[in-house]
């Protein structure tokens, strides 16, 4: 790979002095007129400006999920302002083109391309040997023992666990809901902690877990929010992406509550909480690692404990919601703080539970 100085172009300066002094002769008079001394005047020669980085992002969920693609996409547009980059964005929703996406990339001589979600791992474990000049990001990837791969493993679960917290302190009907993408390990161990946390706060809670199939399908997202509203939730978690639109709808028509999601939606009174994930620092920070002189691959787990996810409460809710939530929230967040604090220095030891 070529060694890539941030923010900087390469110059070359190659200066020549030649300088001719005129001599007198023995004792002879000097001449009426001498010759102006000459000096060459410098000449430099300039390199030419180093090649931008490329640098690509490979999604395989739809742009416009006001979520984490459109989070990933302001982290690449961050490493085209700050980087110079030629940046490359890329749709990838077909699976049966993961690989030759990323090998048409390869074979461009692409500098660093990032990759999402764990549907993409087999592409990138088969293309990225083939390409050791290229550095690649897999951003909520298992762990790929390669020279030339940083994954990131996200650990969501224990940020919904602190959700489920407020969840089980605001809960009025004795039952919540989950409505995610698809039943996958990682949103159903996200389900499982976001129970186990509500339950701790009241052992009688009930739970439903709804799956729309997809994770760009407002309307069928709406059909399952509201379905699990009917049946008696207050609160729901949503974990679709894109079909996060339609659980908030779903939550605002029922004048019920809804979680998780993006800070985007706290436009919404219907928001109560969001589960930040930092995507678009997992972007910028793992190529800033990929384009630097002290590169350094391997797995890294992103999560509460060092600070990559967090959850942040509505500041709309807390200035504008009904006195009596207002209240509750603030007498769980204590809790929240301190269930945060134990995470972070490994006293609480949330389980990763795969499946419902």
């Amino acid at each position: 790979m070529k060694t890539l100085k941030l923010g900087k172009y390469l110059t070359a300066a190659l200066v020549l002095a030649l300088a001719a002094a005129a001599c007198g002769g023995g004792d002879a008079e000097p001449a009426a007129t001498t010759a102006p001394t000459t000096t060459a005047a410098p000449t430099t020669t300039a390199a030419a400006p180093a090649e931008p980085p490329k640098v690509a992002l490979v999604v395989n969920q739809p742009a416009g999920d006001r979520g984490p693609v459109d989070d990933m996409v302001r982290g690449l547009q961050r490493v085209e302002d700050e980087f110079g980059a030629e940046t490359t964005f890329i749709e990838a929703l077909d699976p049966s083109t993961f690989e030759t996406t990323l090998r048409n990339l390869g074979n461009q001589g692409t500098d660093v391309v990032a990759v999402t979600f764990p549907p993409m791992g087999e592409a990138l474990a088969a293309v990225a040997p083939d390409f050791p000049d290229t550095r690649w990001i897999h951003v909520f990837g298992s762990a790929l023992d390669m020279p030339n791969v940083v994954t990131i493993e996200l650990e969501n679960h224990k940020a919904m666990y602190l959700a489920g917290i407020l969840a089980g302190a605001l809960n009025t009907t004795g039952k919540i809901g989950y409505v995610g993408g698809v039943s996958i390990p990682s949103l159903n161990a996200d389900y499982n902690a976001f129970v186990m946390a509500a339950q701790s706060q009241n052992p009688d809670i009930t739970a439903e877990a709804a799956f729309i199939g997809s994770f760009g399908d407002p309307a069928k997202a709406r059909e399952l929010a509201a379905a699990l509203y009917d049946d008696g939730a207050d609160i729901i978690m949503m974990a679709g992406a894109g079909g996060d639109a339609g659980i908030i709808q779903a939550a605002e028509e029922k004048g019920a509550w809804a979680m998780g999601g993006s800070e985007e939606y706290f436009t919404s009174d219907a928001v109560l909480v969001s589960a930040t994930i930092y995507w678009a620092d997992y972007v910028f920070g793992q190529t800033q690692n990929a384009l630097g002189d002290d590169y350094s691959p391997g797995h890294v787990i992103e999560g509460v404990a060092s600070g990559g996810i967090d959850i942040v409460v509505s500041p709309t809710v807390l200035e504008n919601g009904p006195a009596e939530v207002v209240e509750k929230i603030n007498a769980a967040l204590p809790l929240i703080d301190e269930a945060r604090s134990q995470v972070r220095n490994g006293e609480l030891d949330i389980p990763f539970i795969p499946d419902l």
